[in-house]
């Protein structure tokens, strides 16, 4: 049976090539729009979000400067998260520096012989996070023109990455490496200009990435199979088709997420959801980045949970939030009121005073007459 399967997945895939091969041929226009916004997206969006940090990333662990926790917090972290001192920084730095961040941080300290294969594969799932450039920038200003949107996403991805490492406080202590590799910091110029070009590969098989699934996304859309989805997605959560599909598109690759409709509030929980568990194509640029090193079971199972627990953490805080917004929404109105000009008022009380005169002119000449 097991060698059956076998033999369907392959077929699958070897006409789902073959399909695309065929498509790619027949509408090349649409592919290259498809590729040609991507890296558009990969310019305004990615690469300033995430360049900086992946260079300052690398200095850290390279230069041994994650055994510079000072000891309290390494025992705090032990006792609470099941997480050593040298892991914390890369926990809390991958969480809020991007994506592939604090994955690309693991594999160094892998590479040097500092971490367990095993241990990086369950602290995969945890030391992951959308960059504040990419929830602030992307999401927060494009869509809602409001700082507030980007906070309850930050404070829901964060507390679900916070629940889970509480989940796996325990089977992180019984991976808790007993073997102590001694470290020392050491800074160079050779280092910096190491980790600027290791940096630069990675973006490029990240902005490599999101163009291929930038094309996979535009093949689905005009074969109707997003709009399917979409509408599939739309009966189930009661969205229109049209959210749907960008919501099936955001789940794919999620930059597509600065194409939902602006200023939805009811979708944040939905954004929220997806941004925590980063899309198809964050862990296809995750595997890239890995090489194949780490699997990727343990990622997919604990992501899978963080969008659960961010869709309903960012569902319960978001009421305390809306209201804030509800009044700045509110204030351009009172103020513009308050602020009108004076002229159309004194106009109108002198054009009523020039009124009452001349009626009252007219009515006393008319009494005259009549005298």
């Amino acid at each position: 049976m097991k060698k059956y399967a076998e033999k369907a997945i392959k077929a699958a895939k070897i006409m789902a090539i073959s399909a695309a091969f065929v498509y790619f041929l027949g509408d090349t226009g649409g592919a290259a729009e498809a590729v040609g916004e991507s890296i558009q997206r990969c310019i305004d969006i990615v690469i300033p979000s995430l360049f900086a940090m992946m260079i300052v990333s690398s200095m850290i662990t390279t230069s041994g400067m994650t055994a510079l926790m000072p000891r309290c917090f390494g025992r705090l972290s032990r006792l609470v998260f099941g997480i050593e001192g040298s892991e914390l920084p890369v926990f809390t730095f991958g969480m809020i520096a991007g994506y592939p961040v604090g994955v690309k941080m693991l594999c160094e300290e892998c590479s040097c012989g500092r971490l367990d294969k095993r241990r990086a594969e369950l602290l995969s799932g945890l030391c992951f996070g959308a960059g504040p450039a990419f929830i602030f920038g992307c999401i927060s200003r494009q869509l809602y023109s409001s700082r507030n949107a980007g906070l309850v996403i930050l404070i829901s991805t964060i507390s679900a990455n916070i629940i889970l490492a509480l989940l796996l406080s325990v089977p992180l202590r019984r991976t808790a490496g007993a073997r102590s590799v001694p470290r020392r910091v050491s800074i160079s110029a050779d280092m910096l200009t190491d980790c600027v070009l290791r940096s630069g590969r990675a973006m490029a098989d990240i902005c490599i990435m999101i163009a291929a699934f930038a094309a996979a996304n535009a093949a689905l859309a005009r074969t109707g199979a997003t709009a399917a989805a979409g509408e599939l997605l739309g009966k189930l959560t009661d969205l229109d088709r049209i959210r749907g599909e960008v919501l099936v598109a955001a789940f794919l690759d999620v930059t597509n997420i600065s194409k939902l409709p602006c200023g939805d509030w009811l979708l944040l929980p939905y954004i929220s959801a997806l941004t925590a568990f980063g899309g198809v194509c964050v862990l296809c640029q995750l595997r890239a980045l890995t090489a194949g090193k780490l699997s990727m079971k343990y990622f997919i199972i604990m992501r899978s949970a963080a969008a659960v627990l961010s869709f309903f953490i960012c569902r319960l805080i978001m009421p305390f939030f809306m209201t804030g917004e509800v009044t700045e929404v509110m204030l351009p109105r009172i103020s513009s009121a308050g602020n009108s000009s004076p002229v159309p008022s004194v106009m109108l009380i002198i054009m009523t005073v020039m009124l009452i005169l001349e009626f009252g002119g007219k009515s006393s000449l008319q009494h005259t007459k009549s005298c």
